[in-house]
């Protein structure tokens, strides 16, 4: 597997369970643990922007991803 195949793999691994935390939040019925999953989607959520970014330079670097 190849380090672009593997970034690409993980961003659409942190979407899902960005995606998850936020359901679970909703799901749940305590305000306090629908606090603590909703924040720590906004953690995965702040992450994936840095991930794209690492994709995108191994993209330029790398010709043969391009």
């Amino acid at each position: 597997m190849t380090v672009k195949t593997r970034l690409e793999k993980t961003i659409a691994d942190a979407q899902s369970l960005s995606s998850q935390l936020k359901q679970h939040a909703l799901e749940t019925e305590q305000p306090a643990v629908s606090e603590m999953f909703e924040s720590m989607s906004q953690t995965v959520d702040e992450m994936i922007p840095r991930l794209k970014g690492r994709l995108g330079h191994v993209k330029d670097e790398e010709p043969q991803y391009r």
